[in-house]
């Protein structure tokens, strides 16, 4: 795998980055460089496109790649894209849906009590 992706939330609503390459709002995430670890790359990669600091709670596989569940931190700079927190999966998306309604599911129950009020 050398991709990552992660799922954050912040009081029970997860938070999505618009990408207008793609027409739609993503999960932020990319590539896993070379001798870096899924957390390490998941942060980096959540931090440059959000702004926003990460506390990863786990991975795992998914479709290819690495999914992580994370609970949202401060926002710490500007993002390369926009965001926002969803309650619910919006209806302009830059992937299918299928490939987010499980993984979403997966994130909050993994993430659970440690999501904290931000």
């Amino acid at each position: 795998m050398n991709t990552v992706y992660t799922v954050a939330f912040s009081s029970g609503r997860f938070l999505m980055v618009y990408n207008p390459k793609r027409k739609g709002w993503e999960m932020p995430g990319g590539r896993i460089e070379e001798n870096e670890s899924v957390t390490d790359a998941a942060e980096r990669e959540f931090m440059e496109e959000s702004g926003y600091a990460v506390d990863i709670v786990s991975h795992k596989a998914a479709d290819g790649c690495c999914v992580c569940a994370a609970v949202l931190g401060d926002r710490v700079k500007e993002g390369e894209f926009s965001s926002e927190l969803f309650s619910e999966l919006p209806n302009e998306l830059a992937f299918e849906r299928s490939e987010y309604e499980g993984v979403i599911e997966w994130a909050q129950n993994t993430v659970g009590t440690c999501d904290r009020e931000n």
